[in-house]
C-alpha cells in the first residue's frame, strides 16, 4: 500500500589536507562530531595536543593527550572549523579540517491505514535533534504534482490526508525543518488509497447457504478488480473465503440456525489492495433436514421409523442417561419411552467424545461436524421423531408418553412448509379412566368431548408459560412436570423446529373431593412460540377452546397486534408488574386497545408463585362451570379450513376405516354378533374343546367298550366339525379376510381400526352391564337368576381382533380337516401366511384360546410353517414367558421390558396365551444365539371368573405346563400382597417345572417381587429368600408325590436356581394415585435391570436355540400331553424321541465299537492259549500255561478298563456337547452310564469264562499231546535207525522193498508199543449231579421228581408238556375255582414260555457242541444260568418250582445227549493210535526220501502250506468274518433299521405291513425274540448274497493274512541265516515253527500236521523258505478260487464257529427283551440297563391273547387307551383285585406307557387286528372281538402313515 523512497543523505565533510597524519572524522551527529588524526613519526614521547573549534559565533579549545576526540553540544547544520596543534618541546606540527553536522530526517515514514479517500501515515521522531528547534513538513504528490503540503510541529507523529481519491497512487514526503528554515533531506513514501466497498450489500438466506448481493464501487470501469468474500461465525472462527468478479455469490455447507458475520470487500488486481469490508450479519434458517441430519435420522424422512424397527432388541450401550452424541439422542430417548420410563426427557448430553475428537485433530466433512452444540431441547427431538415415525410408531410414541404425563403433540409443525399437522390418529389410541361428577368414565381421549384450556404467548415474557402450567395441573402431594419448560433439562436451550408446536394434556379427576384440583375434566393445549408467529395455530386454539390465557407483559409494543385479534374464546390476559410499569398504566393501556378480555390476571413482585398458581386454578375452575366441549375428533373438521392437515386424512387410513366401519357399524349386541358372526369359536369350539380332552381322559366311559367309546367320541367331533362347516363364512368374517388382504400399510391401518372401534364398542357395552349388575348387586337374593346371567353377559361380552382371528383358525381348520372346493381353500391357504406376516409385524398371536381353553393346532402348525419360510435360515428363537395371579401386572411387566403392547381384550384381563415375536439386531444376533425373541404373555392363574369351576385347578396346570414347557426362561410374577394365592400360584408352578424335567427339559426361572419399594429390599430380604426356597421344597415334594416322581426332593433339582440371581424385586408401576399418576422411574429402570439379567442368561446358556417348527413340535406334543392328566407318562415329544433316538444310536455305535474291539483281544487270545498249549508239550512246562493265563487276565482287565473309559468319556463329551436338542435327553444320561458299566461287567465275565474255558481245554488236551509226541519221536528214531541199516547194505533196496521194511517197522512198533486210548466221562451223570445242585433249594416236591426222574439220556424224547400248577392260599383256591378261564389261559402262557425257553436253549447247546472240542463241565453251568436269565425275564408269570424243575430237567436231558455224544467224538478223533495212523504214507514217503537222499523241498513246502497254513488260515478268516458282518450291516441304507430298538420295530412293522401275511403276523406276536432272529438272519444272507459282499469280506482277510505270512517266513528265514552248520536247531520242523511262532496270535498251529508232514523233513531252512513263498501264493489263488466256486452264503454264515453276527445283531435291537404288561409290545428303551421300560406303538389287548371272561371275546382295548381312562384291572400281580388302570404303576413301575388321545396313533394294530380278527380268534380259540366300524375303514396306507408318525419318521426320508 505504502513504500518509502531510498535516498543518500551523508554529509560530505572538507579537510584541508588528505595527507597521513591529518584529521579524519569518525562519526558526524546534529550535535557532535568524532575525530582522529595521525601521530608524527619522529616523536617517541607522550604528545599533547590543542583542539580548536570555531564557527560564525564562537571559538573553542581544549588540550589533551590523545589522538582522538569528541566535540559535543554543538548546534544542527552548523558549519565548524577544527584546529589540532601538536605542542612539543622543540616544534609545533597543526592539523586543520572543516565539518558541518547533519539535520536527521524523521525515521519509519509509513502508511497506517485508510481507505477510499483518507490515509493515515506515521513516522518516527529523529534522534538527537532538540525539538524545540525543529518542525516536520508533508507534502502529498499525484502524478508527480504536488496536491497538499502540512507542516507539523515536532511534536507530531502521525497524519492524516484527506479528500483523496478512492484506488490512487501517491507519494508523500517528510522534511526536519529547522527554524532557520534548514531542511533534512526528506523521507518519501508511496502509498494508494482503497478502492470503495461494495455497495448496497444485501442477502437472501437459506438452512444451509446465503446469497449476497451488492452494486459495483467504481463508475471507472477500467479499473482491473475482484471481489473478495470471507465469513465466520459467532466466535470469529473462519469457515471460508472466496474471490469473484460478479457482483453476487452463493455461500454453501453452513450450519443451519447459526448466525454468520458476511464481509465483502473490493480487491484491487494490480495492487493487491482491498477495500474496506461492506460488513453483513445474518442468522441462518433452521429446516427439519438439518436437525434430522444432527440427529442421523435424515433418511427417516422418507422412509419412516416403524415400531418394529424401534422394538428390534438393540445391544445394550453405556449410554443410559447421558447421550455422547446427537445421534445417539433419538434412540435413547425411544428405548426409554418404550420402556415408560419418565426420565426419557431427561437425557443430558455430553461432548465428551467430540472434545476428544478435536484433541485428535480428526477432520470430519460430514453432517458429524455439527455435534459440538451442548445439546438440542428435547422439545426438537420429539417433533423431529414424530416427522420421522410412521403412524403406527406415532400412536406408541404418544400412549407411552401420556403414561408417563408427559404432554403429547396436538399440532406438529413443519418448519420446512410453515404447515401443521393435527395429529389425531396419533391420540386415537390414548384412553383415559376418570370419576367426574357423572360417575365413573373410561374412553378414547381423541373421541371423549372436553373443555379445552389454551395457553399462549406474545412477546417475551418474565414468567415461564410451561412452568406455572404443570403447577397448574399439580397437587402439592403430586407434582409432575408435564411439559417442558426452561428449567428442566435440555429446556433452555434454544429451539429449532418445535416452535409453533402446540401440546396437549389433560387433567382427570379421580372422584376425591380433597385432593382433586378440578371437579372435572379438562384438556390443556400450550402453543410453543410468540402467537405472531404462528397466526394459524393461535387461530385453530381460538376455534377449538373455551378459554385462551394470553401471557404478555409489553403490552405497548404489541399494542396494534392485540388490537386486531378476534378471538371467540374466552380471553384471560395474564401480565407481570415490573419495576417499569404499573397497574395503573397497565389498564389504561388495555383501555386504549379496547381488547375484550373475559378477566386479567397480574402478577407484581409482591405475589409469589403459589398465590399466582391458586389464583390461576381459581380462573379456570370459574371457566370450566360454564364452558364449551369438544373432542379432538370434532376438532379435524375445524382444521383444514384453516389450512391444517389431518394426519387420519390419507386415502390408505381413511379406505382401512371404511373397511372396519362396514364390520363394527352394525354391532349393538355383542354375545348376539358374536354367535350370528363368529360361530365357530362358540358353543361347537368349546365342545370340539371338550370332546378332545375327553377322548384324552375317558372320564365318561364307564362300562363301554373303550374302544368304541373313542371311536363315538371321534364321530361326534366329526359331526362338530360338519355343524362348524354348515356355518357359511358370514359376511364380517369376509370383510375381515378382504381387509387382511390388503397392503401393507392399509392392512395395519385396518387392524387398528378394528381394535379402536372393538374397544370402543366393548366398554359401552360393558358399561351398561356393569351398571345393571350394579343395580341388581344390590339386592343380590331376590334376582340371583338375573345376577348370574348378567355375569355371563359380561364374560361374554370381550371383543377383539382376537376373536376375528380365532374364527379365522377354525374356518381354516374346520375346512381342511375334509375337502371343499379347491377356490375356497386357496383363500384360506393364504391366511396363514398373512398371520405369519403380521407376527413378523410385531402383532400377536393368540395361542391358547382362553375361552375354549384348547389350541387350534392345525392353524398353529401351519403359521409356524409360513413364519419359518418367510425367515430361515435366520429363524433360531429363544422363548420368555410370564406366569402368575390375575391382575399382578404380567402383561404390564412385558410390555415394560421389551416396549410392546400385547393384546389385552378392555374390559377384563388377557385370557389364554398370547405370542408375540421380537427381532434381534444383527449386531445382537451372534451374543443371544437367536434371531427372534418370542414374548408369552398368559392368562393369570386363579382367575376369580374360573375360580367357580371344578376344574379351575387343572386348567391354570394345564396353562401353566404349556408355557413353562415352552419356555426357555419362565418370569413367575408374585405380587406380594396377597401371600394366599402366592403359594397357590407357586404350587401350579412347581408342578409346571417338575414337568419338564422329567421329560427332559430343565427350565430356568426367575421369581419378579412386585410392589417392593425399599430401597435396601435385597439386603433385608435375604433371610425371606431362604424362607421361599424352603417353602418351594415343600411345594416341590407336595408335586412330586402328587406327579408319582418322588425322587425330587428340593426345587433346586427341577430347574436351575440360584438364590440370588433368580429373584427380582420391582417397585410400585404408578409414582402416585393414577389418574394423573406418570408411571415410576423405580420400576422402569428395575424393569431395565431385570430384562439385562434375562440377556445375559440367553448369552451365557450352552442350550442352543430352537427353530419355529421344533418350537411347533414342543406346542403340539406338550398340549397333546397337557390334555392327560398323567403328564409326565403321557407326554411324547417328537424332538425328544428324535434327540432319544440320537444318542441311542450313537450309544450303539460305541457299543460295538467297544465289543468290536473285545472280540479282537478274545480272538488272540485265545488263539494264543491254543497256541501256548502245543509249545508246552515241547517245553514240558506245565506252570507256563497257568502264567500265561493269569498275565491275559490282567491284560483284560487293562483293557476293559481303557475302553470303558473312552465309552464314558464319549458318553460324557456327548451330553457335553452343542448337539441340538442333547439337554433333552439329561435324565438319560444315567441310564447310559449304567449302560456302559453293565456292558464292562458281562464282557469281562465273558472274557474271563472263555479264558478259562480255552485253558481247561487246553489242559484237557495236554496229556494226549504228549502221548502223541512221544509216539512221533520213537518213531522217528526207528524210521533213522532202519535207514542206516537199509543204507549199510551190499545191494540197493526196490520200492516194494523198502515198502516192506516198512511195513515190517511199523507193525513191530504198533504192537511194540500199546496205545492208551482217552478215557470217556459219563455225561449224563455229571449233569444229573450239577441238576440237582442247582434245584436243591427249591422245596420238597422238585426234590421228588429230580429222585423219580429216569436218568437225563432217556428224558426229554417227548414234547415238554407244563405240569398244572396247585395254589397253597385260599384266594388263589377261590380264583382258581371261580375263574377256569384264567387258570387255563395261564397254563397256555407258561406252556408257551417253556417252549420258548427250551428252543433258546437248543439253539445254545447246538452252539456249544459245534465246536470240535472236548466236553467241559462248565458248558452245564453255563446252560443252567443261561436257563435261570430267561425264567427270570418271566417273573411277572411266577412259574412254580415244578414246572421250573421239569423244563430243566427236559433242556438238561438233551444237553446230556449232545455234550456225550461230543465228548465221544472228540476222544475218536484224539486217538493216539489213530492219529498216527492217520498220517501213514506221510511217514513212508519222508523214509524213502531219506533213504534215495532226494531233496524233495518244494513238494514237502506245498504239502506243508496245505495241511498246516491252509487250515490255519481259513480258521484265521472264520473267526473275523462276524465283526465284520456286523460293521457291514451297520452301514449305509441298511444300517439305519439296526440303529436303534426303535427304528427295527419300524421296520420289521412296515415289513408285516408290506408281507401282508397272517402267518407272519402271527410268529412275530407269538415268538418275537425266534422271528426277530430268523428276520436278522435272513437280512443279512439276502444282503450278501448279492454281488460277492461275503467273498470280499473274505478276500479282505485273506490279504491280510497272506502278508503276515510272508513277513513272518521272512523274518524265521533271517533267523534260520544265523543258524549253524546242521546243528540240532537246523531243522525245517524248528523253521515252520518260527513262523507260527510270529504269528502265535493269529494263527493256530496244527501240530499234529505239522510234526507229521515235517519230522523227517532234512532239507536246508534257507531252501525251504524259498521254495514255502511260491506255495503261499499257490494257496492265496487256490482258496480265492474256493471262496468264489462257494457261494452259498447261508452255509457260510451258519459255519461261523463264534462271534455269530445275528447274535449280536439281535443283542443290539432287542435289548432288555422286556414286554408290555398289558399287549406284549417289546421294550424300544435305548441300552440294557435303562431305568424304564416304553414302547412306541401298544395294540389291542386281544393280539395278547386277552379276552373278556363272559363272552370269551377278545378284547380290542389298547393299554395306551386304558391308562388314561377311568377303566379297571386284575391279574396275578393285583392278587385278582381290580385296580384302575391309571395306578398301573403301582404294579408295574418300570413301565412308562404314553397315553394316546390320537385315534390315528394306534392305526397300524387297529387295521392288522380288524384284518385278522377272526384269525386271531381262533389261534387263541376264542371268539372275534367286538371291533369298532371305524377300524374297519382303516387302508393300509393310513396304517402306514400312522407306523411313520409314530416312529418320528415320513416317507420322504430316502431309507423309508
Amino acid at each position: 500500500m505504502a513504500r518509502p523512497l531510498d535516498r543518500n543523505t551523508r554529509e560530505h565533510v572538507q579537510t584541508e589536507e588528505e595527507t597521513e597524519g591529518q584529521i579524519r572524522f569518525t562519526e558526524i551527529c546534529p550535535d557532535s562530531v568524532r575525530f582522529e588524526w595521525g601521530i608524527p613519526d619522529d616523536v617517541n614521547v607522550q604528545q599533547k595536543y590543542q583542539v580548536t573549534w570555531n564557527n560564525e559565533e564562537r571559538q573553542v579549545s581544549k588540550k589533551i593527550y590523545a589522538n582522538h576526540f569528541e566535540i559535543k553540544n554543538l548546534s544542527p547544520g552548523t558549519s565548524y572549523t577544527i584546529t589540532v596543534v601538536a605542542i612539543e618541546d622543540n616544534c609545533k606540527t597543526s592539523f586543520s579540517a572543516s565539518v558541518c553536522t547533519v539535520i536527521t530526517a524523521p525515521e519509519n515514514f509509513e502508511y497506517v491505514s485508510g481507505d477510499a479517500t483518507i490515509a493515515r501515515l506515521r513516522w518516527s521522531r529523529p534522534q538527537k535533534l532538540d525539538p524545540s528547534l525543529y518542525k516536520f513538513q508533508v507534502i502529498n504528490y499525484k502524478n508527480g504534482e504536488e496536491t497538499e503540503s502540512v507542516t507539523m510541529k515536532s511534536n507530531s507523529n502521525e497524519i492524516t490526508l484527506e479528500d483523496l481519491l478512492p484506488a490512487t497512487e501517491y507519494i508523500a514526503t517528510i522534511s526536519t525543518v529547522l527554524d532557520d528554515e534548514k531542511k533534512s533531506e526528506p523521507a518519501v513514501l508511496i502509498y494508494h488509497t482503497k478502492p470503495d466497498p461494495p455497495a448496497n450489500l444485501q442477502i437472501i438466506t437459506g438452512a444451509t447457504s446465503i446469497r449476497l448481493k451488492w452494486m459495483y464501487p467504481f463508475s471507472d470501469v477500467n479499473i482491473q478488480h475482484k471481489f473478495r468474500v470471507i465469513w465466520s461465525d459467532e466466535n470469529n472462527i473462519e469457515h471460508g473465503t472466496l474471490k469473484t468478479k460478479e457482483t453476487e455469490t452463493d455461500i454453501f455447507g453452513l450450519k443451519p440456525g447459526t448466525e454468520y458475520f458476511f464481509s465483502v470487500c473490493t480487491l484491487l488486481e494490480s495492487s493487491g489492495i482491498e477495500s474496506t469490508p461492506a460488513k453483513i450479519t445474518k442468522c441462518t434458517n433452521i429446516n427439519m433436514e438439518s436437525v434430522l441430519m444432527e440427529l442421523g435420522l435424515r433418511h427417516h424422512l422418507k422412509e419412516k421409523l416403524t415400531l418394529q424397527h424401534v422394538l428390534t432388541l438393540m445391544k445394550q450401550s453405556d449410554e443410559h442417561k447421558t447421550s455422547h452424541s446427537f445421534r445417539s439422542l433419538p434412540w435413547l430417548f425411544l428405548r426409554k419411552l418404550m420402556m415408560v420410563n419418565s426420565s426419557a426427557r431427561s437425557i443430558q448430553f455430553s461432548s465428551k467424545c467430540n472434545s476428544e475428537k478435536k484433541g485428535l485433530n480428526i477432520i470430519e466433512t460430514t453432517s458429524d461436524d455439527y455435534n459440538d452444540q451442548e445439546g438440542m431441547n428435547i422439545l426438537d427431538l420429539i417433533t423431529a421423531l414424530f416427522h420421522c415415525s410412521d403412524p403406527f410408531l406415532q400412536q406408541e410414541m404418544a400412549v407411552k408418553m401420556s403414561m408417563c404425563q408427559f404432554s403429547v403433540p396436538l399440532l406438529l409443525p413443519n418448519c420446512d412448509t410453515k404447515q401443521c399437522s393435527l395429529m389425531l390418529w396419533a391420540l386415537r389410541d390414548i384412553t383415559k379412566q376418570f370419576r367426574s361428577q357423572n360417575g365413573l368414565e373410561e374412553n378414547s381421549i381423541a373421541l371423549t368431548d372436553l373443555p379445552l384450556i389454551s395457553f399462549v404467548r406474545l412477546g417475551k415474557s418474565n414468567l415461564s408459560k410451561s412452568e406455572f402450567l404443570n403447577k397448574l395441573l399439580s397437587n402439592n402431594q403430586q407434582y409432575h412436570d408435564t411439559f417442558i419448560h426452561k428449567k428442566l433439562a435440555n429446556g433452555n436451550i434454544q429451539r429449532k423446529v418445535s416452535n409453533g408446536l402446540v401440546e396437549i394434556s389433560w387433567y382427570l379427576p379421580r372422584g376425591k373431593r380433597y385432593s382433586d384440583i378440578f371437579k372435572e375434566p379438562v384438556a390443556v393445549a400450550n402453543l410453543r412460540g410468540d402467537i405472531s408467529a404462528f397466526e394459524v395455530q393461535f387461530a385453530f386454539l381460538s376455534h377449538t377452546s373455551s378459554t385462551i390465557f394470553l401471557f404478555c407483559d409489553d403490552l405497548d409494543s404489541n399494542k396494534t397486534f392485540l388490537s386486531s385479534l378476534q378471538i371467540r374464546s374466552k380471553l384471560v390476559l395474564i401480565c407481570t408488574i415490573n419495576e417499569g410499569t404499573s397497574r395503573d398504566h397497565l389498564k389504561q393501556s388495555l383501555a386504549q386497545m379496547k381488547l375484550k378480555t373475559h378477566s386479567v390476571i397480574l402478577k407484581d413482585r409482591n405475589m409469589n408463585d403459589a398465590e399466582f398458581v391458586v389464583k390461576l386454578q381459581k380462573a379456570v375452575g370459574e371457566i370450566l362451570k360454564d364452558s364449551t366441549k369438544v373432542s379432538i375428533e370434532k376438532m379435524s373438521n375445524i382444521a383444514p379450513d384453516l389450512g391444517i392437515i389431518v394426519d387420519e386424512n390419507s386415502t390408505t387410513c381413511q379406505n382401512a376405516k371404511e373397511k372396519a366401519d362396514l364390520i363394527t357399524k352394525d354391532i349393538a349386541n355383542i354375545p348376539e354378533f358374536k354367535r350370528r358372526e363368529l360361530p365357530l369359536q362358540g358353543k361347537l369350539w368349546k365342545e370340539l374343546s371338550k370332546l378332545e380332552k375327553e377322548m384324552c381322559r375317558l372320564k365318561k366311559v364307564g362300562k363301554q367298550n373303550i374302544e368304541h367309546y373313542k371311536s363315538e367320541l371321534q364321530i361326534q367331533i366329526q359331526n362338530l366339525r360338519a355343524d362348524q362347516r354348515k356355518n357359511s363364512m358370514g359376511e364380517a368374517i369376509a370383510l375381515f379376510i378382504s381387509g387382511l388382504c390388503c397392503s401393507k400399510n392399509e392392512q395395519q391401518y385396518f387392524l387398528k381400526w378394528m381394535k379402536i372401534n372393538l374397544d370402543s364398542l366393548t366398554r359401552k357395552h360393558l358399561f351398561k352391564l356393569e351398571e345393571q349388575y350394579r343395580k341388581v348387586s344390590k339386592n343380590p337374593t331376590e334376582d340371583k337368576e338375573g345376577l348370574t346371567d348378567l355375569e355371563n353377559q359380561i364374560a361374554n361380552s370381550s371383543l377383539g381382533v382376537q376373536h376375528f382371528l380365532r374364527e379365522l383358525s377354525q374356518l381354516y381348520e374346520s375346512e381342511f380337516v375334509h375337502s371343499r372346493s379347491s377356490l375356497y381353500k386357496r383363500e384360506l391357504k393364504r391366511l396363514p401366511q398373512i398371520c405369519a406376516k403380521l407376527l413378523l409385524n410385531g402383532f400377536p398371536l393368540e395361542l391358547v384360546d382362553g375361552d375354549a381353553s384348547n389350541i387350534p393346532l392345525m392353524w398353529i402348525r401351519d403359521v409356524m410353517m409360513e413364519l419359518n419360510n418367510l425367515t430361515k435360515p435366520h429363524n433360531r428363537i429363544r422363548v420368555v414367558t410370564v406366569l402368575g395371579v390375575q391382575s399382578t401386572g404380567k402383561s404390564t411387566l412385558l410390555n415394560t421390558m421389551f416396549g410392546i403392547q400385547l393384546a389385552v381384550s378392555s374390559g377384563r384381563c388377557t385370557r389364554g396365551a398370547f405370542m408375540l415375536l421380537i427381532n434381534v439386531s444383527e449386531e445382537y444376533k451372534t451374543e443371544l444365539c437367536c434371531d427372534y425373541l418370542i414374548v408369552i404373555d398368559t392368562e393369570g392363574l386363579k382367575s376369580p371368573e374360573l375360580a367357580k369351576l371344578a376344574d379351575s385347578y387343572e386348567h391354570d396346570n394345564e396353562l401353566a405346563t404349556l408355557v413353562v414347557g415352552l419356555s426357555d426362561i419362565t418370569i413367575v410374577n408374585i405380587s406380594m400382597e396377597n401371600v394366599t394365592e402366592m403359594k397357590d400360584t407357586l404350587q401350579i408352578v412347581v408342578h409346571a417345572f417338575l414337568r419338564m424335567k422329567e421329560v427332559g427339559k430343565r427350565p430356568c426361572c426367575h421369581f419378579v417381587h412386585q410392589n417392593t419399594a425399599d430401597v435396601a429390599v435385597r439386603e433385608k430380604t435375604l433371610r425371606e429368600r431362604k424362607i421361599f426356597l424352603d417353602q418351594m421344597d415343600i411345594m416341590t415334594q407336595a408335586a412330586a408325590k402328587m406327579e408319582k416322581r418322588g425322587n425330587n426332593k428340593k426345587f433346586t433339582d427341577i430347574l436351575e436356581y440360584d438364590i440370588e440371581k433368580n429373584n427380582w424385586y420391582i417397585p410400585g408401576l404408578w409414582l402416585g394415585t393414577p389418574p394423573m399418576a406418570p408411571v415410576n422411574t423405580g420400576y422402569s429402570d428395575e424393569v431395565n435391570n431385570f430384562k439385562d439379567g434375562i440377556l445375559t442368561v440367553f448369552k451365557a446358556t450352552k442350550v442352543p436355540a430352537q427353530e419355529f417348527m421344533k418350537f411347533e413340535e414342543w406346542i403340539h406334543s406338550l398340549w397333546k400331553a397337557v390334555k392327560f392328566e398323567n403328564f409326565i407318562f403321557s407326554f411324547r415329544n417328537s424332538l425328544v424321541a428324535e434327540a432319544y433316538s440320537r444318542l441311542c444310536a450313537e450309544f450303539n455305535t460305541w457299543e460295538w465299537t467297544f465289543k468290536k474291539h473285545m472280540i479282537a483281544w478274545s480272538t488272540r487270545s485265545e488263539t494264543t492259549i491254543t497256541n501256548m498249549s502245543a509249545m508246552s508239550v515241547k517245553s514240558e512246562d506245565a506252570r507256563n500255561i497257568d502264567d500265561m493265563l493269569a498275565d491275559l487276565k490282567n491284560e483284560a482287565t487293562n483293557e476293559l478298563d481303557k475302553e470303558e473309559k473312552v465309552l464314558f468319556d464319549k458318553i460324557q463329551q456327548y451330553f457335553e456337547s452343542e448337539e441340538e436338542h442333547v439337554c433333552l435327553v439329561e435324565n438319560h444320561k444315567e441310564d447310559f452310564l449304567n449302560c456302559a458299566r453293565g456292558l464292562r461287567r458281562e464282557t469281562e465275565q465273558d472274557l474271563r469264562n472263555k479264558l478259562d474255558n480255552a485253558v481247561l481245554i487246553q489242559k484237557g488236551i495236554a496229556e494226549v499231546l504228549h502221548i502223541k509226541q512221544k509216539q512221533r519221536d520213537t518213531m522217528r528214531k526207528k524210521v533213522l535207525k532202519m535207514i542206516s541199516v537199509c543204507r549199510n547194505k551190499t545191494n540197493n533196496l526196490t520200492e516194494s522193498e523198502l515198502n516192506e521194511e516198512f511195513e515190517k517197522l511199523w507193525d513191530d512198533t504198533v504192537r511194540q508199543y500199546s496205545f492208551k486210548a482217552l478215557s470217556r466221562q459219563d455225561v449224563g451223570k455229571e449233569t444229573y449231579q450239577l441238576l440237582r445242585k442247582n434245584l436243591e433249594m427249591k422245596g420238597e416236591a422238585v426234590r421228588e421228581i429230580l429222585s423219580s426222574s429216569m436218568p437225563l439220556d432217556q428224558c426229554g424224547t417227548e414234547p415238554f408238556l407244563a405240569k398244572a400248577e396247585t395254589e397253597n392260599g385260599l384266594l388263589q383256591k377261590i380264583v382258581q375255582y371261580c375263574l377256569p378261564e384264567q387258570r387255563n389261559r395261564r397254563m397256555n402262557l407258561i406252556q408257551v414260555i417253556c417252549e420258548k425257553i427250551i428252543n433258546t436253549s437248543k439253539e445254545f447247546i447246538a452252539l456249544k457242541t459245534k465246536a470240535n472240542s472236548d466236553y467241559n463241565s462248565a458248558d452245564i453251568h453255563e446252560l443252567l444260568f443261561f436257563i435261570d436269565k430267561n425264567l427270570k425275564a418271566y417273573d411277572n408269570l411266577q412259574i412254580s418250582p415244578e414246572n421250573e424243575a421239569s423244563i430243566k430237567i427236559y433242556i438238561c436231558s438233551e444237553a446230556a445227549r449232545a455234550f456225550q455224544q461230543m465228548h465221544d467224538n472228540y476222544i475218536q478223533s484224539n486217538d493216539p493210535w489213530k492219529s498216527l495212523e492217520r498220517y501213514k504214507l506221510e511217514w513212508l514217503a519222508d523214509f524213502k526220501d531219506l533213504y534215495y537222499q532226494r531233496d524233495n523241498c518244494q513238494n514237502k513246502a506245498d504239502i506243508c502250506v496245505k495241511q498246516c497254513l491252509t487250515p490255519a488260515v481259513k480258521e484265521y478268516i472264520q473267526k473275523r468274518l462276524g465283526p465284520d458282518i456286523v460293521d457291514e450291516m451297520l452301514s449305509g441304507e441298511r444300517g439305519i433299521s439296526f440303529s436303534t430298538r426303535s427304528f427295527f420295530q419300524f421296520s420289521l412293522l412296515k415289513e408285516l405291513l408290506r408281507e401282508d401275511d397272517f402267518r407272519y403276523i402271527f410268529k412275530y406276536i407269538d415268538n418275537y425274540e425266534e422271528f426277530v432272529t430268523l428276520w436278522i438272519s435272513e437280512k443279512i444272507i439276502g444282503h450278501f448274497s448279492k454281488g460277492g459282499g461275503l467273498s470280499k469280506l473274505e478276500m479282505k482277510h485273506l490279504k491280510i493274512i497272506t502278508k503276515k505270512l510272508k513277513e513272518a517266513v521272512e523274518g524265521a528265514q533271517r533267523v534260520a541265516n544265523n543258524w549253524k552248520g546242521n546243528g540240532e536247531d537246523a531243522n525245517i520242523c524248528n523253521f515252520v515253527n518260527n513262523v507260527f511262532k510270529n504269528l502265535n496270535k493269529e494263527l493256530v498251529i496244527p501240530t499234529d500236521a505239522l510234526n507229521a508232514t515235517l519230522v523227517l523233513n532234512n532239507s536246508n531252512p534257507a531252501e525251504f523258505a524259498d521254495c514255502l513263498k511260491p506255495s503261499i501264493d499257490k494257496m492265496f489263488f487256490s482258496i480265492e478260487d474256493e471262496f468264489r466256486r462257494h457261494g452259498d452264503v447261508r452255509a457260510k454264515i451258519a459255519s461261523l464257529p463264534f462271534n455269530m453276527p445275528q447274535v449280536e445283531l439281535f443283542s443290539r435291537v432287542f435289548g432288555c427283551g422286556k414286554r408290555c404288561p398289558f399287549c406284549s409290545a417289546p421294550c424300544e428303551a435305548g441300552g440294557k440297563k435303562h431305568m424304564e421300560h416304553y414302547a412306541s406303538v401298544h395294540r389291542p389287548q386281544g393280539i395278547g391273547r386277552y379276552r373278556w371272561i363272559e363272552s370269551e371275546m377278545l378284547i380290542p382295548d389298547i393299554c395306551s387307551s386304558l391308562v388314561a381312562s377311568e377303566k379297571t384291572f386284575r391279574c396275578k400281580d393285583t392278587g385278582y383285585q381290580f385296580y384302575p388302570f391309571k395306578e398301573y404303576r403301582k404294579f408295574y413301575p418300570d413301565w412308562k406307557i404314553q397315553s394316546d388321545a390320537s385315534i390315528e396313533a394306534t392305526d397300524f394294530w387297529k387295521y392288522i387286528f380288524a384284518r385278522y380278527n377272526t384269525k386271531f380268534a381262533e389261534k387263541y380259540n376264542a371268539k372275534p372281538a367286538n371291533v369298532p366300524v371305524s377300524w374297519h375303514k382303516i387302508s393300509a396306507s393310513q396304517a402306514k402313515r400312522s407306523l411313520e408318525g409314530t416312529f418320528g419318521l415320513r416317507s420322504q426320508s430316502k431309507y423309508y
